[in-house]
């Protein structure tokens, strides 16, 4: 695979006649702009306001004027009112502006990524959930992927967990021609004040390997399956990790093979691209191979290798083709014990987003300045 990069610098005028060609959409209508987040602060905002204005001068009425609202409540309140209708006027013209497509700059950056997915054969096809099981996708419910990237076997691009969509992972996901155990690699690259990884792992389950190996990468399999992480781990696999891979945690999961860093990846940045290439041509092709030849003989049915297997069949049976076992996993290799990296932190702050958003901005601002409203009425 040789990367094709040049829409993310041909010129303006050029990219936006090819995408009129294609007409393809790039933004799906769950993202929200950066027009639509303003406006919703700015909802907020103005909630903020009118409780700061009801209470002080709901204070003023009750606590300062006996009851009584006086000609300097009045006064200050008309001309709250009137920054409000002014308000309330930029908030309208607001709703217009966020109302319309991305600015011309956006846009002409989602093009670009666009135009250089498809003239690497790739399609832009976002989602609200993932398609792979990975310790990057599993543990929250929302998981939504965007920018989303597909051709066969392939896809690529960003994965946003739960409420904050400020933050995510960048990855490349692999389709396996047929199930490996589970094998984590923790990229040291990546590591500040300890793991990057979203769940903690077993240390009883981490391994060695040879060479430099471990300097790069922290490798873990299931205890009863490490002779067959150092089958799927040979020297080249090893060497193309390093060369092509090391800034990304690596985990073979069932029948995917999963690249992941973080943050979340800026498609229209060449250097993105270039990783891609490296990896779907250096790396995945070589654990794919060795994933086509594996058998877990711990399997029933597996353990007589698969050319064995179809002669004697085509002897015992001759009138009936014979299909091969459906390649299997047995239930120690499966899975790693991980568990996902503080939990309860996690649900905790889940938890104190919705209470924040829903409480804080919406409901707490609501009701006081209902109170204070009603403090300056029962005074009129």
């Amino acid at each position: 695979m040789t990367v094709d990069l040049r829409w993310l610098t041909a010129p303006e005028d050029e990219v936006a006649a090819a995408m009129a060609t294609v007409r393809r959409t790039s933004r799906p209508s769950w993202v929200p702009t950066k027009r639509q987040v303003l406006l919703r602060v700015n909802h907020c905002l103005i909630l903020w306001y009118l409780c700061i204005v009801f209470m002080v001068y709901g204070i003023s009425v009750d606590s300062y004027h006996g009851g009584q609202a006086t000609a300097s409540d009045i006064t200050g309140l008309f001309a709250a009112m009137v920054i409000l209708a002014v308000w309330l006027f930029g908030t309208y013209r607001m709703h217009v502006w966020a109302a319309k497509p991305p600015s011309p700059r956006a846009r002409l950056k989602q093009w670009r990524q666009t135009l250089t997915a498809l003239a690497n054969g790739f399609e832009q096809q976002p989602l609200q959930a993932a398609t792979f099981r990975s310790m990057i996708t599993t543990g929250n419910p929302d998981v939504r992927a965007y920018p989303r990237f597909t051709a066969s076997d392939v896809e690529f691009g960003n994965i946003l967990r739960g409420a904050n969509r400020s933050s995510g992972w960048q990855y490349i996901a692999v389709k396996l021609p047929a199930p490996l155990p589970h094998v984590i690699l923790d990229a040291t690259s990546n590591n500040r004040l300890g793991s990057d990884l979203p769940t903690t792992i077993d240390r009883g389950q981490r391994i060695s390997l040879e060479g430099d190996f471990d300097s790069w990468f922290q490798a873990y399999s299931p205890v009863q399956y490490r002779q067959e992480a150092l089958y799927v781990l040979t020297p080249d696999v090893m060497a193309a990790l390093i060369d092509e891979a090391s800034r990304f945690n690596v985990e073979i999961v069932d029948d995917f093979l999963v690249f992941f860093t973080s943050p979340s990846a800026d498609f229209a940045e060449p250097e993105h691209w270039q990783s891609l290439d490296g990896i779907l041509t250096n790396v995945a092709p070589r654990i794919i191979a060795r994933a086509r030849r594996y058998v877990d003989e711990r399997v029933p049915g597996q353990e007589v290798p698969r050319a064995l297997a179809a002669v004697r069949a085509t002897l015992e049976n001759p009138s009936e083709p014979w299909r091969p076992p459906t390649p299997r996993i047995g239930p120690d290799g499966r899975r790693l014990a991980v568990r996902e990296r503080n939990g309860l932190l996690s649900l905790l702050g889940a938890v104190a987003w919705w209470v924040t958003s829903l409480l804080l901005l919406y409901l707490v601002p609501g009701t006081f300045a209902f109170a204070g409203f009603m403090s300056i009425v029962d005074g009129r």
